[in-house]
Parts: C-alpha cells; sequence; structure tokens
C-alpha cells in the first residue's frame, strides 16, 4: 500500500510540475500575451550567444517566434542566411521546421523565402542589353562577364 501512496504522489507530482512547465508561456500568463513584456532578447544579445558558438555567424535579426517561448534569430553564415530558435531563457538553440498542423505551412520555410526574395527593382539595369520586349510582364535577368 505504502508503494502505491508513493507512486501516486510522483505521477501527482509529475502532473503539477509538467503543467506548471506547459502554461509558463501561455497568453493568461503576467505577460498579457505579448510576451516581450518580460523578455528581451537583442540582436546584440543574440550575436554575443550565436558568436561564441562560432565567430563567422553574423545575426541579422531577432523577433518573436511563432512558438510561445521561444525567439526566432535570422543569421548569415558563410553567405547563407538560416532561422534558428532560442528559448527565453537563453539556455537552448533548437534547428529545425515549424510547421503549422492545421494550415500544413511550413512557417521557417516561409520566413527564409522572405529573407531572401531578391527585389529586383534594385538591380541596376542601366547598361543592360535587353532583349524582348522591355515592357514584357515577365523579365529574366541574366548575369554574365564578356571576358
Amino acid at each position: 500500500m505504502r508503494k502505491l501512496i508513493l507512486s501516486v504522489v510522483l505521477v501527482l507530482s509529475a502532473a503539477l510540475l509538467y503543467g506548471a512547465e506547459a502554461s509558463a508561456f501561455s497568453n493568461s500568463g503576467s505577460c498579457g500575451g505579448d510576451c516581450r513584456t518580460c523578455h528581451s532578447f537583442k540582436t546584440r544579445d543574440a550575436q554575443d550567444l550565436l558568436g561564441s558558438l562560432n565567430p563567422q555567424v553574423k545575426v541579422l535579426g531577432v523577433d518573436k517566434s511563432p512558438v510561445g517561448g521561444l525567439w526566432q534569430v535570422t543569421y548569415e553564415f558563410r553567405g547563407q542566411k538560416g532561422i534558428t530558435y532560442i528559448d527565453f531563457e537563453k539556455k537552448h538553440i533548437i534547428e529545425g521546421k515549424i510547421i503549422d498542423i492545421k494550415s500544413r505551412a511550413d512557417i521557417t520555410d516561409q520566413k527564409l523565402s522572405e529573407m531572401n526574395r531578391v527585389d529586383f527593382s534594385k538591380i541596376p539595369v542601366k547598361d543592360a542589353l535587353i532583349m524582348g520586349k522591355a515592357d514584357a510582364p515577365i523579365k529574366a535577368i541574366v548575369f554574365d562577364d564578356p571576358e
């Protein structure tokens, strides 16, 4: 009987602890739904943290992730842009994708696509050789070295 009571106490304790952890970043917490009012993580903080792991990493920005309790950190490493996630306690780095279950949208991939999108209006074409109609709805830009 004593073992049964001890088992029940352990299970209840684990449930209480798990429940407290699960609700730590819920919208009903003291943050009022916007965790940035209680937690902060600036680009410089992220640079210091990730730079201590690899000095070649350049942090581009920090924002609240779509998942509570995580920061979304955009970075560049060896010319490639990427996204990683860091918990609010700044103890864990999470690599991977965030996928919205309902819409099946890959949130991480959408953000990466935004980051890597080229604004063609910023490419200088003053001295470009134009082939075809200049006002065509679809344009292709080809870079070539004539030498």
